[in-house]
């Protein structure tokens, strides 16, 4: 059974008046569900506390926050399970109406071709794809791969995972658009995932209307802060 608890990161759990009220909602709509916002220095200390050492080394030897941010939310997960879900991302629905209790884990595609949204994640604790997904950026990092791709090293691995639980076990998988995406489970071993359509069947967003309120910016526009755009090597 997925955990009934959602996980979100930033540098403060002091948010803009307007924000807070959207997670008002969606409490709301999710009451049975524990909301937990990690600051920067609480992501860290969970990543200390209850990493592996191999998962410890690659997240400290991470320059930029995001890519650290994408080895906890893969981390915190597979050790507790849950929902994980961007900051600047929101709940639309139930949860309830989206997991159901046999469910291990549910991906839903990218619009881009052979790629998993990664911004909002449902899993079960000890899942075999998030153990792939952090055992492919420990390989990489390792052998100093995709040290100046992000994107390749944290989202494209996270795809590669995917990919390989479903060939290793001979599953009949493959990439689907969002929009033509129809429900289905794939069950192998003693575990499964189920795919689902376009941003987890509507129930998540990518951007909510107060994202640029985070970093306290114009609407519409971009700087250079919190979780921006990184220049140069990631590790």
């Amino acid at each position: 059974m997925i955990s009934k608890t959602i996980y979100q990161t930033w540098s403060t759990q002091t948010l803009p008046d307007k924000l807070e009220k959207l997670h008002n909602k969606m409490r709301l709509k999710n009451s049975l569900y524990e909301h937990i916002i990690y600051t920067d220095s609480q992501m860290n200390d969970y990543i200390n506390a209850n990493a592996d050492k191999d998962i410890k080394d690659i997240y400290w030897k991470m320059k930029h926050i995001v890519a650290r941010a994408d080895i906890w939310r893969y981390t915190i997960l597979f050790n507790n399970g849950g929902v994980y879900l961007d900051i600047d991302s929101q709940i639309n629905n139930s949860l309830d109406d989206l997991i159901q209790d046999n469910d291990r884990a549910i991906i839903t595609p990218e619009i881009h071709e052979n790629l998993f949204i990664q911004w909002g994640l449902i899993f079960e604790n000890n899942h075999i794809i998030l153990e792939k997904t952090l055992n492919n950026i420990l390989e990489d990092v390792n052998n100093g791969i995709n040290r100046n791709d992000h994107h390749a090293l944290t989202v494209k691995n996270y795809a590669k995972a995917i990919f390989d639980v479903a060939n290793e076990n001979n599953l009949e998988f493959e990439w689907i658009h969002p929009e033509e995406q129809i429900d289905k489970t794939y069950e192998f071993k003693n575990s499964s995932f189920k795919i689902v359509g376009n941003d987890y069947n509507s129930h998540f967003s990518f951007k909510h209307k107060f994202n640029h309120l985070l970093r306290n910016r114009p609407k519409g526009t971009v700087a250079s802060t919190h979780w921006t755009q990184h220049e140069g090597s990631i590790y």
